[in-house]
């Protein structure tokens, strides 16, 4: 059995009109493969901050690679760069959203709207304005509802490109409470136990719904990289601010 299969057990499939929970365990895996994947980007394209759809480009492919190498891996599929239409209160489209990643487990194949948000960011632990950019142009577009409406989980994927981790997740942390209050700051438990990745919850479009934002921070800077053991905090590639 995959993995996805043995942890869909205990009320993980979506339900009618609700949204798909993937358990914390595949997310995890998915998390792990998708730093395989950036350590593989950042070798290839480096860790230079270069025009996003270029890195995107990349990151996907070696995403593929890496989840068809990790070996019992949830199965779904990866879309580089999807177009996602904002409607106004009428229903028309009023704009179109690019999102630099979407997922699509098995269980959300055929559901409309359903998908797992991966936005990326560039992040700069010495330039503020790079964590004012991940809040404001990443976020809050969750936030909002633009990305993942209703959804219980989207992921924002911090791309450091100086490090230390530590003062990226406190210059992250601090913006969040900045613009949304102390409640929404990163939570002091997350579920998905990994080092570099944290959690947040925030009323997506003013309430009621609640929805779990994961902060994945990886630090790309190649040499950095080449010198952390596999799975150490801060380990990995490079992606760029989506639109």
């Amino acid at each position: 059995m995959s993995v996805l299969g043995e942890h869909l057990a205990g009320g993980t499939q979506a339900l009618p009109n609700s949204f798909y929970r993937a358990r914390p365990q595949v997310l995890r895996i998915v998390l792990q493969t998708l730093e395989r994947a950036l350590t593989a980007t950042v070798t290839i394209v480096g860790d230079v901050r270069i025009h996003e759809p270029r890195f995107t480009r990349q990151l996907f492919l070696d995403f593929e690679r890496a989840r068809d190498e990790t070996p019992g891996s949830p199965r779904y599929d990866i879309t580089h760069q999807p177009e996602l239409p904002i409607a106004d209160d009428t229903g028309a489209v009023a704009v179109l959203r690019r999102l630099d990643l979407r997922i699509l487990f098995q269980r959300q194949v055929g559901r409309t709207g359903d998908y797992l948000c991966l936005e990326c960011k560039y992040l700069d632990a010495n330039d503020r304005g790079t964590d004012r950019e991940y809040v404001d142009e990443g976020v809050d577009r969750i936030v909002i509802g633009d990305y993942a409406a209703n959804h219980p989980w989207a992921v924002m994927v911090g791309l450091e490109r100086t490090g230390p981790l530590d003062l990226t997740a406190c210059n992250v942390n601090a913006r969040l409470i900045a613009k949304y209050g102390l409640v929404h700051g990163f939570k002091s438990k997350s579920d998905i136990r990994l080092a570099n990745v944290h959690e947040s919850d925030h009323l997506q479009a003013d309430g009621p719904h609640q929805i779990t934002i994961i902060h994945a921070l990886y630090l790309i800077t190649p040499a950095k990289a080449d010198l952390e053991p596999n799975g150490a905090r801060g380990r990995v590639g490079e992606s760029n601010v989506a639109s």
